[in-house]
């Protein structure tokens, strides 16, 4: 949040804001900013309360950030004319409510887990820095290499993150919310059932990603205008969403088999995948398709990316999980 809001204008600028964009943008990041570190605790206290076996409690902290979300977006952003502004203060509402519900949960409910000082101890996250990093090192690249085609496209991809999250989220929902009982059977030695757990799960991603991702392209040009009225912005919107669709049927399998390898206790080359994924291999994949074939080319990085680490982690995984049931 101090980062944000004391480095707003030379972060905006890294970020590709210019003059016409930077009023919007300052407007979204400043109401961003003070919610940052709610964002990042429901975030993070999601996975934690997960991890101990308590799924239904993990989804009902989600779910009420997002129907917050939902609900207090057409309020703010078209009732109360407030616009980009509005769309970041109902997200750290959102936020803020999850993040209430997740503190009443350790304090009230949480057999394992403590929030109290007495019991923090300070640990090494390389891994988890490193990976935050790359996103954000990614991003500020994807974002710069677009602004020298204007500002249609840095507006459009805003868009096509937010949208293609439905398809992305929905499967890692399915791979994630499965970890506990992955990692129950692994524990116990119940190889049977984990792999059924596994298999069972990847064709739920498969059929998902699959409808969602047909639902999406024949409905792509509504999408994109769901969020703006521009047409230059939604002709470019269409065909970045249609790029970045491409993936959506089968990026589940990569979700699952990263949780696999971290209910089987192999935590590193699931951090690997993830790393490759978010930057390793993204980052010169936009400037290799950049200087290929400019926009047309950058527009389908990350699904180009997402077929490499889908590909890497099936090999990793069937190593693996070839030792596990020896």
């Amino acid at each position: 949040a101090l980062v944000l809001v004391g480095f707003m204008q030379p972060i905006l600028s890294i970020f590709g804001a210019n003059e016409e964009t930077y009023a919007l943008a300052r407007g979204y990041v400043f109401h961003i900013s003070y919610g940052a570190p709610f964002i990042i605790w429901s975030a993070a206290a999601s996975f934690v309360v997960r991890s101990e076996g308590a799924s239904k409690e993990a989804m009902i902290g989600s779910m009420i950030g997002t129907v917050a979300n939902i609900v207090l977006d057409p309020i703010m952003i078209s009732g109360l004319h407030m616009g980009a502004a509005g769309a970041a203060i109902a997200t750290t509402i959102g936020n803020v409510m999850a993040s209430a519900y997740y503190l009443w949960y350790f304090v009230k409910k949480s057999p394992n887990f403590s929030i109290l000082p007495k019991d923090f101890s300070l640990e090494n996250r390389l891994a988890a820095t490193i990976f935050s990093m790359l996103m954000s090192l990614s991003t500020i690249i994807l974002n710069q290499i677009l602004v020298a085609y204007g500002n249609a496209p840095v507006a459009a991809i805003g868009i096509v993150f937010k949208a293609n999250m439905f398809i992305t989220f929905l499967q890692m929902g399915l791979a994630n919310g499965v970890q506990p009982l992955l990692g129950y059977n692994f524990g116990s030695g119940d190889t049977k059932r984990f792999h059924a757990v596994e298999s069972y799960t990847k064709k739920c991603c498969l059929i998902v990603g699959i409808l969602a991702t047909a639902l999406f392209f024949f409905f792509r040009r509504p999408i994109i205008q769901m969020f703006i009225n521009d047409e230059e912005v939604i002709q470019c919107g269409v065909r970045m969403l249609v790029a970045y669709m491409l993936s959506g049927p089968v990026i589940g399998i990569l979700f699952v088999n990263m949780n696999c390898m971290q209910s089987a206790g192999k935590a590193l080359p699931a951090t690997i995948l993830s790393i490759l994924r978010q930057g390793v291999l993204l980052i010169p994949i936009l400037y290799l398709l950049n200087g290929l074939f400019g926009l047309n080319g950058v527009i389908f990085g990350q699904a180009l990316t997402d077929y490499i680490a889908v590909v890497l982690s099936i090999g990793l995984w069937r190593g693996l999980a070839k030792k596990m049931y020896q």
